[in-house]
């Protein structure tokens, strides 16, 4: 029992003894018990004003009733105001703490509401923005009227950012970009990556000026080999010297194809407009490919949704398909077979090639499309694979907002998948129902 409804007990059986012996004095007993009950619920209802004024903040009452069971109750809502008190005070260091360093922060940060208002934003985005104190509140599209910046706000996709040439008249390339959090709120992170991004064009224009450069003589070089080979006698002791400078300046030219069309891919020069691609077609052309390139050596076996196209640019769609199909004849053993599958679900439309090879140890999956990786280098050398074709795989597909998914198992093969956005998906109009899912027929 607590201290104070002891007292409170105490009070009461004590006021009892002495109205009883009151009213035993003056034999008046009925008004001596009432004016005792009515005395004490007038002792009650004061002290509960005074705890409401108190729990107020009045300022005629500058403590609560300490009495009895009021007192009791006084000191426990007290001490329940400190821990919250203390409790808000942490909560308020922290916050004050956070925008401290975010203010610190070279990026601009801006914080917006459900309904993209402007809650803060930290000093470089004031420099970077010209933001008063007076914005907040006011909505960001009325601030920074980009229409790609607008799109990119009512899209709601913010997975990807997106990269400025210009921001608010400076010269300068910047990544923007939205985090969701705490009920649809959004944080816009803006980011200058001017420097990196010259960076990153000199070593792309690099790599594109050394390519050219060395196609040339590289040219010239393989047309003398070829020369030699077909001029000097098949059992000559230069044969075979010659016939692997010319495999290696071949895998050479290979190499400079690929740097070109990697190249290309970085700089974003796909030019022109997105149509459609009859990916069902391409697919029995690459068919005919695939078996020539096995040389029978591989049963390879094609599921197509006939009715299923993409909108896209088809050239480096051609790339990707043939990319995965040509490195599943690689690295897949004779006798084995190779399943390639193009289909629709409710997440969008897949490319899908599936192998029963070597396999890929899962600390390489991570790192298969970094350019002239290899997991293993001596393989990849007797195959002809020149380490950039994935590389090239994971940009195309980036310029079609597709993403591809690696699995795979030591010793029981890999599935290599495309996943295309249902934006991208076109149904083709086929009266056949029985051509959905077709299988093409083996050539070999």
């Amino acid at each position: 029992m607590s201290k104070g409804i002891s007292r409170e007990l105490t009070w009461i059986v004590a006021g009892l003894w002495i109205a009883l012996f009151f009213g035993w004095a003056t034999d008046l007993w009925t008004i001596t018990l009432l004016a005792y009950f009515l005395f004490y619920v007038a002792r009650q209802l004061y002290s509960i004003k005074r705890f409401e004024q108190w729990m107020k903040g009045s300022t005629k009452v500058p403590y609560p009733p300490s009495s009895g069971l009021w007192g009791e109750l006084s000191y426990l809502v007290s001490r329940k105001q400190r821990s919250l008190e203390k409790h808000a005070d942490l909560q308020f260091y922290k916050s004050e703490q956070f925008l401290a360093a975010s203010m610190t922060i070279p990026d601009a940060i801006i914080s917006l509401n459900e309904y993209n208002q402007i809650e803060w934003f930290n000093k470089s985005a004031k420099k970077i923005f010209k933001l008063k104190h007076s914005d907040t509140g006011r909505k960001i599209e009325t601030l920074f009227r980009h229409p790609d910046f607008i799109q990119y706000l009512k899209s709601k996709h913010y997975g990807k950012g997106m990269i400025l040439q210009s921001l608010n008249g400076m010269p300068r390339v910047f990544n923007i970009k939205l985090f969701p959090y705490f009920k649809e709120h959004k944080l816009l992170i803006v980011k200058d990556i001017h420097e990196l991004y010259n960076l990153a064009q000199i070593r792309r224009d690099f790599v594109a000026n050394a390519s050219h450069e060395l196609r040339t003589p590289l040219t010239v070089l393989n047309g003398y080999l070829e020369v030699m080979i077909d001029s000097i006698e098949p059992s000559s002791t230069w044969q075979k010297p010659l016939e692997q400078m010319h495999q290696q300046s071949y895998r050479m030219q290979s190499i400079i194809d690929d740097l070109l069309t990697l190249s290309s891919m970085e700089s974003e020069t796909i030019t022109g407009k997105q149509k459609q691609v009859n990916v069902p077609q391409i697919l029995q052309e690459m068919h005919i490919d695939a078996e020539q390139m096995s040389h029978g050596r591989h049963s390879i076996d094609f599921k197509v949704d006939m009715n299923l196209a993409l909108k896209g640019f088809e050239e480096p769609l051609k790339s990707v398909f043939m990319n995965l199909i040509s490195n599943a004849i690689r690295y897949t053993p004779e006798n084995k077979s190779i399943e390639v599958r193009w289909y629709h679900d409710k997440r969008g439309a897949h490319f899908e090639v599936q192998d029963h090879g070597i396999g890929i140890a899962q600390e390489h999956l991570s790192r298969l499309t970094e350019r002239f990786y290899r997991v293993d280098t001596a393989r990849s050398r007797d195959t002809g694979g020149t380490g950039l074709g994935l590389a090239i795989v994971k940009h195309i597909l980036e310029r079609h907002h597709a993403k591809l998914v690696v699995t795979s198992q030591l010793g029981i093969g890999s599935v290599f998948r495309c996943d295309f956005p249902n934006r991208a998906v076109v149904l083709l109009q086929d009266s056949d129902s029985e051509s959905r899912d077709k299988k093409i027929p083996s050539r070999s």
